[in-house]
């Protein structure tokens, strides 16, 4: 039943090789690694914006709401511009990295290779949190989006959100191909309706249909009178908030093995696709945030619109088709975003457990091709956090960029190594501009820590050791048993050795007696275990035995406490001292139900016996299964 059940979810199982066909061109690929950086354009604009009207410089000049909301939105095109030139770097230097590391891994494997041990650990660790974060956030606010609009009841944030990451989830489990051939629709149609409204805004501004932007009289004179080091600081909080327009754009870099052949040409144009199309959407964003008048942070506004809900209320009639189109693929890709994770968590968890840094089961691929056990791990992760921060997404905001800014500034440094040390031609030229990138990604991970330290950023700072402890101890003991397990440098025959062998009687009945003739075969020192619960069902065993033990002793063990456990892990002590030098092998009968659901009318001791001499050497515990028919 759970086989059939699992083969109508995920599917039918893909033989290994058609992996190759499972493989992604670059329109599917760019809808799976560009969601998260697709859906960071619907709020990196809002982000600048809530910063500046929080830093109130533009109230301390005594302008107007409408003025204010113009002269803020002014300040935001250069830093979204900055912004930008910042992903344009990003995205050249990402290019390189693929070109360089064409199995994947991205900031990992620069790291690793360039920078060491530590910066692997770091940028490893900074990139699984990362992940598990942007699913939480990208479905938290997601979710938020739609239950705003009406479409979905609202107190239910956590509930919805969670069946969310089921849906994504199992759309993950079968396989990469077919997830991509679902999200791309909604992908590339969120791309064309931003690219719709921006142009529409645009030419509605430029043609005078949309009423100028309100004049801003003496502003000039007026922002003089600002403390340079406020500005400053206003400026730089704008540009870091800003600056999540960038999280997700490394991910391509992460799953370079995902695309067809050739694989790094295909990844290195998905990448320069995925940054044209976001550098599009964030500035045409942008500016409609300033031309536009009146555009305001939802917590100014009075219907609590988000920004693009705003500019598309400007541009469009508000509630008219093309709004609700705009309002609801906006949301759409909110979800969506969490795909890229869906993508990157499980491919570098493969990787890391090559490296011994997690758990080798996260190597291991599923019946569609895809690392079943990581998109498993990342769901239950994200679903754990969403339920901590109750699906609130403003809160779980401020944690969010960090790690990929660190990762970032760890892959920039690791190129500059690079080129160093290969010398291709070209490769100052290409050093510069990661240097160029390293300095000013490093700078934003400082003011991102700096700036959301007291908003939870602290809880990433906290985590990131946390995660490489763990790393270092699953490394530890994997390093530990390959010591123990190695052969050693002579040749070695094995010989034969005695043993006892000891067989579990609960009660005597057919499926005792094949344990009994197993025993027999294995050893000529047997003996039958009962633990005494109830001195009637002894009595009727000892009688039993007379006419079934074949002459195998039967040894009964008081219980005055009623435990089975205590005096049969103390009898096999003695046992074992009695006999010194020899293996105690047990044997548990155990007769097996015709359906699973009978098991439930039973009790499971043998399961708990079992589990109980796991941990005890020098013993091996079998189990000799009698099968009932009915």
């Amino acid at each position: 039943m759970w086989s059939r059940l699992k083969r109508f979810i995920v599917g039918n199982p893909l033989a290994s090789h058609r992996a190759r066909h499972e493989r992604l061109s670059i329109p599917i690929g760019l809808a799976v690694f560009a969601s998260d950086a697709l859906s960071s354009t619907a709020y990196a604009t809002e982000e600048i914006i809530i910063a500046l009207f929080a830093a109130g410089l533009s109230a301390q000049m005594g302008l107007s709401l409408l003025q204010q909301s113009a002269f803020n939105g002014l300040l935001a095109i250069p830093i979204a511009a900055i912004i930008v030139l910042l992903m344009f770097i990003v995205v050249m230097s990402y290019r390189e990295v693929i070109y360089a590391y064409p199995m994947g891994g991205g900031s990992y494997e620069v790291s690793k290779k360039r920078l060491g041990k530590t910066a692997s650990q770091i940028a490893g660790a900074a990139l699984l949190i990362d992940y598990v974060l942007t699913v939480a956030v990208s479905i938290s606010s997601g979710v938020a989006n739609i239950v705003s609009t009406g479409w979905l009841p609202k107190g239910h944030n956590i509930a919805l959100s969670i069946i969310m990451i089921a849906i994504i989830m199992l759309l993950n489990l079968r396989g990469v191909k077919e997830s991509g051939k679902a999200f791309a629709i909604p992908a590339f149609f969120f791309i064309f309706s931003m690219v719709a409204l921006i142009g529409t805004g645009i030419y509605k501004v430029v043609s005078g249909q949309i009423e100028s932007v309100p004049e801003i009289t003496l502003v000039g004179q007026q922002i003089s009178t600002v403390a340079p080091l406020v500005l400053i600081a206003a400026l730089l909080r704008a540009f870091s908030h800003g600056c999540s327009a960038l999280t997700g754009i490394e991910a391509v870099s992460n799953g370079v093995q995902a695309f067809k052949e050739p694989a790094e040409l295909n990844a290195s144009r998905t990448m320069v696709y995925m940054g044209l199309v976001l550098a599009t959407i964030f500035l045409g964003v942008t500016y409609l945030a300033y031309a536009l008048p009146g555009i305001v942070p939802p917590a100014m506004d009075p219907h609590h619109e988000t920004l693009i809900s705003q500019i598309a209320a400007s541009v469009f009639d508000h509630g008219s088709l093309f709004y609700l189109i705009v309002q609801f693929i906006t949301a759409l890709i909110l979800i969506l975003a969490a795909n890229t994770s869906f993508n990157g968590f499980p491919r570098l968890g493969m990787i890391l457990a090559q490296d011994g840094y997690l758990p080798r089961q996260l190597m291991n691929l599923g019946d569609r091709l895809v690392y079943s056990n990581g998109i498993v791990i990342l769901s239950v992760l994200a679903i754990l956090l969403i339920i901590a921060y109750n699906a609130d997404y403003n809160k779980m905001m401020p944690l969010y960029a960090i790690g990929v800014f660190l990762s970032f500034t760890l892959a920039q440094w690791g190129m500059i190594g690079h080129h160093k040390a290969e010398q291709q031609p070209g490769w100052q030229r290409k050093a510069l501009v990661n240097t160029i990138g390293a300095l000013a990604t490093g700078i934003v991970t400082i003011i991102l820590a700096f700036e959301k330290f007291s908003e939870g950023a602290w809880i990433v700072l906290v985590a990131m050791p946390v995660v490489i402890f763990i790393f270092q101890k699953v490394q530890h003991h994997y390093e530990s048993i390959g010591k123990q397990l190695a052969l050693p440098d002579s040749g070695y025959c094995p010989t034969a050795i005695e043993h006892t062998v000891l067989v579990l009687v609960s009660s005597l009945h057919r499926g005792t007696i094949p344990a009994l003739e197993y025993a027999k075969t294995i050893s000529d020192r047997v003996e039958a275990v009962h633990v005494e619960l109830n001195p009637a069902a002894t009595e009727r065993l000892k009688k039993a035995w007379e006419a079934w033990g074949c002459g195998i002793p039967l040894t009964i063990l008081k219980s005055p406490y009623r435990s089975i456990s205590e005096p049969l892990l103390e009898y096999i002590d003695e046992v074992e001292e009695r006999y010194i030098h020899d293996l105690v092998t047990i044997i548990v009968p155990e007769f097996v139900t015709k359906s699973w659901w009978h098991n439930l009318l039973h009790n499971q001791t043998s399961i708990m016996i079992k589990a109980l001499l796991r941990y005890r050497s020098n013993k091996v515990v079998t189990t000799v299964r009698y099968h009932l028919e009915k």
